[in-house]
């Protein structure tokens, strides 16, 4: 088994913390709106998807061409932009579509992430981190499969938004923890 390298370079720690951005300001603007329609959700769903392909694609052309975090974030980057071009190209498609759209997302994005931690368990920093996400972005895949409710679909997929977008931050503070507390441990 391989041994984790517990230096967490800025690159990685930055590349965590701009994942979050779009995740948390898209949660707190679903979170402080009234209108829980299904048009709202494909926008907010759009605007997070073309964003989030932007910030994970360039932070996956910034990282060192070794990083493994590199292949998870063009993979998800990719996924995004779909999910964001569609969702807002189909804003007025209704219910039906915002459900397909949401756990069609859920489960491409989860699985990409979940399998890209286990693949890696133990031999990158972020790969515990990746399979919480994974599993708990496969977790609104299995919610959404069973409302039909607008309201509570965008409810959700601002609650998914937010935790995941805070657990990102804890996950890269804490990366800057491990590398900063190696720093001055004594050797």
């Amino acid at each position: 088994m391989a041994t984790i390298d517990h230096t967490a370079p800025r690159a990685l720690t930055r590349a965590t913390l701009l994942r979050a951005a779009p995740l948390l300001v898209v949660g707190l603007v679903l979170t402080f709106t009234a209108d829980h329609s299904a048009r709202t959700g494909l926008l907010a769903l759009g605007a997070l998807g073309a964003v989030s392909a932007m910030v994970l694609g360039g932070s996956a052309l910034r990282l060192p061409a070794g990083e493994a975090l590199r292949s998870l974030h063009a993979g998800l980057a990719v996924i995004a932009g779909i999910t964001g071009l569609v969702s807002l190209a189909r804003s007025d498609a209704g219910l039906p579509f915002l459900l397909l759209v949401v756990s069609g997302y859920a489960v491409l994005s989860g699985a990409w992430e979940l399998v890209w931690g286990i693949r890696r368990r133990g031999a990158h920093a972020f790969a515990r981190d990746a399979v919480v996400v994974g599993t708990g972005t496969l977790a609104l895949a299995v919610i959404v499969a069973v409302i039909d409710e607008p309201v509570a679909v965008v409810g959700f997929l601002g609650a998914y938004a937010i935790v995941v977008g805070v657990f990102l931050v804890i996950a890269a503070l804490s990366l800057t923890g491990g590398a900063s507390q190696k720093e001055h441990s004594p050797s």
